[in-house]
């Protein structure tokens, strides 16, 4: 929930000067100079041909049990920048390798990973043709991640902790947003639309999170909020989502104070149409009284289209989603429209472009808290008017080219507009948000088990409100990170990030990020894996300068804030029991300077973002994945189960009273049973009760127990899925007077033909 957007106003203290209104300019010389520079140093690399090798690795990746062809399956040459995707029809090429012998790693989401070893590759001879066959897996014991280092690697090669939620999983669970897609993941817990990752994020009024949310990896937050739009990327074009955990400003820069999200999304492969319908029902409230409408209107639809086309090298994925929901309380009600364009062309050495474009438009109702516990439902008479709306325009083009079998460059822009505000506020109140980034780098691999990875990032945030008036906020932040396997299994890992901030050209906070890690392959049961690593995060522009009445609360600006830093240590490892069994476990620690949480003021009735001098969080993490396969009458029979289970303990080193808003125990439970073409699943959320809230400290609280349950059958070419989420009609509210959905109903269909 996003609190700043309200239509009652303080009058200024001081008013601040308004710029021109028809020359709005967000970007100084020097910062013009840089984005030419590396538009021409895209194009300079571009024009770099690839060394011109005979060897060529060609072949086809199938399903071992049932022979089909495995479209998106990944094919890498080990230890070389060199790799390939399957096709449509599970086919794939790698030209111009150089002659040797060759490690390939072949993996799929819903497949065992496999190494094929001694691949020969003779210069000038025919092309080596290999038949590659996976076996399904219904879960991912060794996913290749990329957020831990900027580039593909094994999972257990990162010395950090990172945790994957799959397409798969995705598709399962039928989510209607991406909130509902990674709420299962280890450690990962909402409070309203903000992500927590371990205990790092409370609630700070939608204005600002802990977490980086990346998208392709590329940042997507509003410039001037610094809040995620959960619905500008629909779940169906996810192909899997990584969560790193901890610190990581060492690479990610600005806002990965307390982890990173990084969702990645399915390229377009070949010509194809994908329809996806969905249509809830909002099952009675618990009790009688807390009717306040005719229950049986009260309902929610969506429906994703998407078509795919493929010309040569050329492939565009074109989507359109609509969405309406009459809500299950008043102010509950919103109708969304999400669009969205990707654009991939293959080059001919190699490397590849692509281009993004999400459009996402929300209008909806907004609610901020319920008239009283006897009316959980229903809002205050003189609040019925209040409404919210956002528009998005998210934006990337990414240049990767293969320079040789060692060395890769890439090249990448980026853009973020973002308008939001009230239907009762002027037009005038509120100026849309612009974010511009840029970025190069490098990956160079200067021997056997040596990797290098250097870049520069480049971006510019702005935002122009009557509640905040106009900012602007630009850094420059060159990187590396040097990767070597001494030998013996043992892998080190060393990191360096340098940001230069400006705000408004006035203010300046320069902050280094060094990371330092460890990973050891005991043998072929276990990895071990230590990291420390610094993180910060520079304070929003609202959190700054929001200046606005919310109810009976002025929120009031503190220009002043610091940046909030924090030292992340971590000791963990993963463990092999079986070959479809992975034990993971973690100690973690997170000590916070100058920590920004918003400061409320009951007896003097106004809310400010302040910094609070020490905090520290620390806990352990335990997850485990079990999948078993067999037979029984004539049908392949898969069973699958997950458990999580994630203790912290958090308290500001002041007074030592413990952070608001983050519980101090969670855990998930998956159970999953396929049987040929039917499945069922059942999943089980919990968060201990909060032993720390703001607005009304002494209210009731419990804990969180929410169960979910979904059956699907595949027919064909077409999917069909019942779900009912909250299956017991469970009451919790995470914030005070905000109660979360009631019992629901969904009935989903999915067809690609």
């Amino acid at each position: 929930m996003n609190l700043w957007p309200e239509v009652r106003r303080t009058p200024r203290v001081s008013p601040r000067p308004r710029q021109p209104s028809g020359r709005r300019r967000f970007r100084s010389p020097g910062q013009r100079v840089g984005f030419r520079l590396l538009g021409l140093s895209l194009l300079v690399f571009s024009l770099v041909p690839a060394r011109l090798e005979a060897g060529e690795i060609r072949g086809r990746v199938v399903d071992a049990r049932t022979g089909l062809p495995l479209p998106g399956s990944n094919v890498t040459i080990v230890g070389t920048q060199l790799g390939a995707a399957a096709g449509e029809d599970g086919r794939f090429s790698i030209p111009r390798v150089p002659e040797g012998i060759y490690e390939l790693r072949v993996s799929r989401i819903g497949y065992r990973a496999r190494l094929v070893r001694g691949v020969r590759v003779s210069t000038g001879g025919e092309p080596v043709t290999l038949d590659l066959r996976l076996q399904p897996s219904a879960i991912e014991v060794d996913p290749i991640v990329v957020s831990a280092s900027k580039r593909e690697q094994l999972v257990q090669e990162s010395p950090v902790s990172v945790s994957v939620v799959t397409g798969e999983e995705i598709r399962r669970r039928s989510p209607l947003d991406l909130a509902q897609a990674i709420e299962m993941a280890p450690g990962v817990h909402f409070v309203g639309n903000q992500v927590n990752v371990r205990g790092s994020t409370g609630f700070n009024l939608g204005a600002g999170n802990k977490v980086l949310l990346l998208l392709d990896g590329v940042p997507v937050y509003a410039s001037d909020t610094g809040e995620f739009n959960w619905d500008l990327i629909p779940p169906d074009e996810v192909e899997r989502v990584e969560i790193l955990k901890g610190a990581g400003s060492a690479l990610w820069g600005a806002a990965a104070l307390g982890g990173v999200v990084n969702i990645l999304t399915r390229p377009p492969s070949s010509d194809r149409w994908a329809i996806g319908i969905t249509t809830g029902k909002y099952d009675r409230p618990a009790y009688p009284q807390w009717i306040w409408t005719d229950w049986d209107r009260l309902h929610y639809e969506r429906v994703y289209v998407s078509a795919t086309k493929r010309i040569g090298a050329f492939s565009v994925r074109a989507a359109l989603g609509r969405s309406w929901d009459t809500g299950y309380r008043q102010l509950g009600d919103s109708r969304k429209l999400t669009s969205t364009v990707y654009l991939l062309y293959q080059l001919r050495n190699g490397g590849r472009l692509v281009g993004y474009v999400a459009y996402n438009r929300i209008r909806r109702g907004f609610f901020i808290q319920w008239r009283g516990q006897n009316h959980p439902y229903e809002v205050d008479p003189a609040e019925l008017n209040n409404r919210a709306q956002v528009d998005q325009l998210y934006a990337y083009a990414k240049l990767t080219l293969p320079l040789s079998p060692k060395l890769a460059v890439s090249g990448r822009l980026s853009i973020v507009r973002t308008l939001m505000g009230s239907y009762l506020s002027r037009p005038s109140d509120f100026r849309p948000a612009l974010g511009q980034g840029a970025e190069v780098q490098v990956d160079w691999l200067p021997r056997p088990r040596h990797s290098l990875t250097l870049g520069v990032q480049l971006q510019q945030d702005g935002g122009s409100a009557r509640y905040f008036g106009q900012h602007t906020g630009v850094f420059l932040a060159p990187y590396a990170q040097d990767e070597i396997s001494i030998g013996g299994g043992l892998r080190t890992t060393f990191g360096l990030r340098y940001d230069a901030y400006r705000l408004d050209s006035r203010r300046r906070e320069d902050l280094l990020s060094p990371r330092l890690g460890l990973s050891w392959q005991v043998g072929s049961w276990a990895v071990l894996r230590a990291s420390a690593g610094s993180g910060f995060r520079a304070a929003t522009i609202v959190e700054r300068f929001l200046e606005v009445q919310v109810q009976n609360f002025t929120v009031r600006p503190n220009p002043e804030l610091e940046p909030e830093r924090c030292w992340t240590y971590e000791v963990g490892g993963r463990l092999y029991p079986a070959a479809d069994w992975v034990l993971d476990w973690s100690l973690f620690r997170s000590d916070y300077r100058q920590l920004i949480e918003a400061h409320l003021d009951l007896i003097r009735g106004f809310i400010q973002f302040r910094n609070f001098p020490r905090a520290r969080i620390q806990g352990i993490e335990l997850s485990s994945e079990l999948s078993r396969q067999f037979r029984i009458l004539a049908f392949h029979w898969t069973a699958a189960w997950r458990f999580s289970l994630t203790a912290i303990h958090h308290e500001e080193l002041e007074f030592h009273d413990p952070l608001p808003y983050r519980p101090k125990q969670l855990a998930n439970c998956q159970w999953l049973l396929r049987a040929g073409a039917l499945e069922a699943q059942l999943d089980f959320r919990y968060a201990s009760r909060l032993d720390r809230v703001k607005v009304y400290p002494i209210a009731d609280r419990v804990p969180m127990k929410f169960w979910d349950a979904h059956v699907g059958i595949a027919l064909g070419d077409a999917r069909l899925q019942l779900a009912c989420r909250n299956l017991t009609n469970y009451n919790y509210a995470a914030m005070e007077s905000n109660l979360d959905p009631p019992r629901r109903f969904e009935l989903t269909l999915q067809w690609s033909p």
